[in-house]
């Protein structure tokens, strides 16, 4: 009932997805937000060895799901007032190294500016996923095409133990 297809999940899930505007297709529940990050990372199907730009200030489970995609974890510095990687230091980065795709953080449950993330993508023509993990309730897609996975750990601040959140439109 709790997992594995189960009526309860098909019912989390269809709620989440009415919460966030999107049709249930595009919503998925996750063991956990790691498994979810590396899911979707694999779903862009970038060649081995790609390289993903992430903030130098992240937990370790960001680089992880890069590594675990098969990519290499490029780090790159965050806004000083923020503490996040923005589509201008992500610029920036693109101008000295190779970068194949973004993976900026939610740092401290801090949203992401979705419709900024969203132009990025437009002029560089790089996969942005933003790893949302602590967002729950305070990042959203904001009316814009995305990717977030959150985490659903009791740490985080929608905790149910353990577990991960997928939406993407």
């Amino acid at each position: 009932h709790y997992s594995n297809f189960g009526p309860l999940v098909l019912e989390l899930e269809a709620a989440f997805a009415q919460q966030f505007g999107v049709p249930n297709e595009n919503l998925t529940t996750v063991a956990n937000a790691t498994q979810g990050l590396e899911l979707v990372l694999q779903a862009l199907d970038l060649p081995v060895g790609a390289h993903v730009l992430i903030p130098a200030f992240t937990f370790v489970a960001t680089a992880t799901a890069v590594v675990r995609a098969g990519y290499r974890p490029v780090l790159a510095d965050v806004d000083a007032c923020t503490w996040m990687l923005t589509p201008e230091i992500a610029r920036v980065a693109c101008e000295c190294i190779r970068v194949d795709a973004v993976l900026p953080v939610a740092t401290f449950g801090m949203p992401q500016d979705m419709q900024a993330w969203r132009q990025f993508e437009g002029d560089t023509g790089l996969p942005v996923v933003i790893d949302a993990a602590a967002a729950y309730g305070s990042q959203w897609l904001q009316g814009v095409e995305g990717t977030l996975v959150f985490s659903l750990h009791a740490t985080k601040s929608l905790p149910a133990g353990e577990g991960g959140l997928v939406v993407s439109s």
